[in-house]
């Protein structure tokens, strides 16, 4: 453990040798400040402090993505959506985000697998350690905010890689929708709003699919599946009762049926299995700009009922071995208050969560030649208290000092009469931010972050073997970064570092059985974007970045212990971009996502291919009220691969949408 001591000098070392470091750069650029106020892309934003600012007096990498932009991927859930940012690495256990329960899709932020928090207008999506992107809707958003980098300070547990928040619409533009595609893909949405309520709905489904995975990486090896349907639905409604005061209401619902075949056995069915995934959010919220209050409440329940067959020797047979029924129920009650306090040139914020976790897991199973039952079943609970705070002290009219501190807490956990560990953690963060001219800022920042363990982790359930002696997983993070607006160019460069100890990582204990253990994690990488308005209905951005993940591990699989090495894993080079052009009745978008040098998360480190992620999407308005529309995704017709642990998931081939929406 690095002391307060050494941690503050180095964040000043950092300071000092950043602003040498970008001076010259800087200094190079100022010929160019009087054509700088044409430049208007500087967006507010608030996830990154809490509060509202522009994005060049925020000390973190952000990137916001608005409803038009997210439409412009093609995207028809949030998990699609988000496949093109920097420094995000997409990941999925199905075609189109389709998840296998627990195995869910995954939007993971410079590398840290168990670091992105999920926000849904500011309240955690996360629950024991999984969240359903892919249940969100891109109709129902008006933007995302993504905040890359540990944001444990103000947000707390599993915010170790960044933040993503998910804002929703208010008022709604009364629109239907609807498309068609291959693959028996479909997709529709109804909006509405009438007076203060406001409505929506939206259904996707997916057809028939083959093969979507390697046999080589099945458990057993061989084992490959097949989706055979897969259906999203989401309601949401708005209840505003004036401008400070709303209510919320959000239930979705993801069934999705796979088949787990056998190729040496020429295909033969292994099991079935479908998945059911409920969830319903509810959120009150009060917001009056000095005072911001959240009551929320979330039930995920998670069902997966599969039939298994019987297997003699290395073939499988027609008839049933067992029947079985396993699932969870989460449920979150949460209160969050924040006060905000304007002092002369300073700002101050304060505030306290109060969070309650449950979870109830059950597990029946009939063995079907015996007609023996059997069932087993446990109850979680814990609860976790928070008192956060940040101060913002004016240095001078162009540079700002600001410190932050969390102090999380849990209390009475367990399972059952089972008392589990209770944690303290105490996570600071020091910010440095200079506009060293109207268009052109630097910071500095080093913080802290944390993630909790679990309830099986902790605990363990089904086939997951509990450990008790679990800590909670925790980083320390350095960045640097400029950003520079010119003309019609807006430039973000971030420099950052990042030393996770502790770091949850899942191992096999056996072939059928699982277990968490704590490794360090580390990655020091670089990003650069540019977002560009070229007139005339033309604007672009592009991203690059490269990092270089690394892994600590001691334990292989199968529970041996080595000699601990590092060994890299995930991938180092991406590059990402998009173009979009507006005229008349026309609009439209290509957008594509490229990661490189991959490496599978596993100790053998073996090499992966890139995957390229491409989408075209155009749409064509006749009139005011109607928009016809069409999309392509995967343009190259790839078969990337979704996944980077020992089991290979593909992408879908070239697919599309054709569809047509109207307003009234």
């Amino acid at each position: 453990m690095v002391s307060g001591a050494k941690k503050l000098s180095y964040l000043m070392a950092m300071v000092i040798t950043g602003a040498m470091l970008i001076m010259p750069v800087v200094q190079a650029a100022e010929a160019e400040d009087d054509d700088l106020n044409s430049f208007t892309m500087d967006q507010l934003i608030v996830t990154a402090s809490r509060i509202k600012t522009h994005d060049l007096n925020t000390a973190a990498a952000v990137e916001v993505l608005t409803h038009d932009e997210l439409v412009a991927t093609g995207g028809t859930n949030i998990q699609e959506a988000l496949k093109f940012g920097t420094g995000l690495y997409f990941q999925s256990q199905g075609t189109k985000g389709t998840s296998q329960g627990t195995m869910n899709s995954k939007i993971i932020i410079r590398g840290v697998e168990k670091g992105t928090l999920v926000l849904v207008d500011g309240v955690p999506l996360n629950q024991s350690g999984r969240y359903n992107l892919e249940d969100i809707p891109t109709d129902l958003v008006e933007r995302v905010e993504i905040v890359r980098g540990g944001g444990s300070v103000l947000y707390g547990s599993e915010a170790t890689g960044g933040v993503i928040n998910i804002i929703t619409k208010g008022k709604r533009e009364n629109s239907v929708k609807t498309s068609f595609g291959n693959y028996g893909q479909q997709s529709h949405a109804l909006n509405t709003q009438i007076g203060k309520l406001g409505f929506s709905y939206s259904y996707d489904k997916i057809g028939n699919i083959d093969n979507v995975s390697d046999p080589a990486g099945g458990r057993p090896v061989g084992n490959y599946y097949t989706i055979t349907r897969g259906e999203h639905n989401n309601f949401n409604f708005r209840y505003d009762f004036n401008d400070k005061l709303y209510f919320s209401n959000s239930y979705s619902e993801n069934n999705a049926h796979y088949v787990y075949r056998y190729k040496p056995q020429n295909g033969a069915v292994n099991k079935d299995a479908i998945f059911t995934v409920q969830t319903n959010l509810s959120q009150l919220h009060y917001d009056d700009q000095s005072f911001k209050a959240i009551l929320s409440y979330t039930n995920t329940d998670q069902n997966n009922f599969t039939k298994a067959r019987n297997k003699s020797g290395s073939t499988y047979l027609d008839t049933n071995k067992t029947i079985s029924n396993a699932g969870y129920n989460d449920k979150t009650y949460g209160l969050d208050l924040q006060k905000n306090w304007k002092l002369a040139k300073d700002v101050a914020i304060f505030g306290v969560n109060v969070q309650r976790d449950t979870c109830d897991y059950s597990e029946d199973s009939l063995t079907v030649a015996t007609n023996k039952y059997t069932s087993a079943s446990r109850d979680y609970s814990r609860n976790m208290y928070s008192a956060y705070g940040q101060y913002n002290h004016a240095l001078n009219n162009a540079s700002n000092l600001i410190f932050s501190a969390r102090e999380t807490w849990t209390g009475s956990t367990k399972a059952e009469d089972i008392a589990g560990t209770n944690y303290s953690k105490f996570t600071p963060e020091l910010e440095y931010i200079n506009r060293l001219t109207e268009s052109t800022s630097f910071y500095a920042k080093a913080g802290q972050s944390f993630m909790m363990p679990t309830f099986s982790q902790m605990f363990g359930s089904g086939n997951i073997i509990g450990n008790a002696d679990l800590k909670p997983q925790h980083g320390t993070h350095y960045e640097v970064g400029l950003k520079k607006n010119v003309d019609n160019k807006a430039w973000r460069l971030a420099v950052y570092n990042y030393a996770i100890d502790d770091s949850i990582e899942a191992k096999w204990k056996s072939s059928d059985e699982a277990t968490f253990t704590n490794e360090d994690v580390k990655n020091t990488g670089i990003e650069l974007t540019c977002d560009i308005d070229m007139g005339k209905g033309l604007t672009g951005n592009w991203g690059v970045s490269y990092s270089n993940p690394k892994k600590y591990s001691t334990i292989t699989e199968n529970n041996v212990t080595t000699e601990g090495r590092w060994r890299d894993y995930y991938g180092k080079l991406q590059l990402n971009g998009g173009l979009s052009y507006t005229k008349d009745k026309w609009n439209g978008a290509v957008n594509l996502n490229y990661l490189g040098k991959r490496t599978r998360d596993l100790d053998s480190e073996e090499s992966m291919k890139p995957y390229l992620y491409t989408n075209l999407n155009v749409a064509y308005k006749p009139d005011k009220s109607s928009k016809v529309f069409l999309n392509v995704d995967n343009l190259l017709n790839r078969q990337d691969i979704t996944t980077s642990a020992g089991s290979t998931f593909y992408t879908l081939g070239r697919n599309f949408m054709l569809g047509y929406e109207h307003t009234f």
